[in-house]
């Protein structure tokens, strides 16, 4: 279903200092993902970030929503009015992102980590829409087109096999060869 592409694969991430520095735990598949695959792109379309501790703004990481987004009442409207207002966005911590421009978290409400929903602010329909399931479970019902609607506003992963995930140190090293890995896909 998913393979890594070139490289070597995974990141080693001190799950104690992180938690301390973000004050809250992460989902267990979030953290089984990060060893296996680690920070990149499955073919390009999905972005998955890992957390950093850093004071870098610039850095990709996983992180709450920024002010501007906060700010923007465009950003604020849910897919099921029942949402309208029950759930802040101070709540969401941010995982991923699409090449089309979509957001990709959890709903960081209840002690249990593992019973949190992925959030997905779907810039196609212009609202949120919450899946109850985690992170792993999310993308492997994406990419097998187990959602009555395509969660995201690039289909193109839908149903697809073999897809690759490509680690960001691999894509950096690729970028300094003068190679753009995703292009003619």
């Amino acid at each position: 279903m998913l393979v890594s592409y070139g490289g070597e694969t995974g990141d080693e991430v001190d799950w104690t200092a992180v938690e301390a520095a973000y004050g809250t735990a992460f989902p267990e598949d979030y953290k089984r993902f990060v060893q296996w695959f680690g920070n990149g792109t499955i073919e390009g379309a999905i972005g998955v970030m890992i957390p950093v501790v850093t004071d870098d703004r610039t850095t990709r990481r996983v992180s709450r929503l920024p002010e501007r987004a906060l700010a923007d009442s465009a950003f604020r409207r849910w897919s099921d009015p029942d949402l309208e207002g029950k759930v802040s966005l101070d709540e969401i911590l941010v995982w991923g992102e699409t090449d089309s421009a979509d957001t990709l978290g959890w709903i960081t409400r209840g002690a249990d980590p593992d019973e949190w929903p992925v959030a997905v602010y779907h810039r196609g329909d212009a609202a949120w829409v919450v899946h109850h399931c985690g992170m792993a479970e999310f993308l492997v019902k994406l990419i097998r087109g187990e959602f009555p609607e395509c969660p995201i506003s690039d289909a193109s992963l839908v149903g697809a096999q073999g897809l690759r995930f490509l680690h960001d140190r691999e894509e950096e090293r690729l970028a300094g060869l003068g190679v753009y890995p995703w292009a003619g896909d």
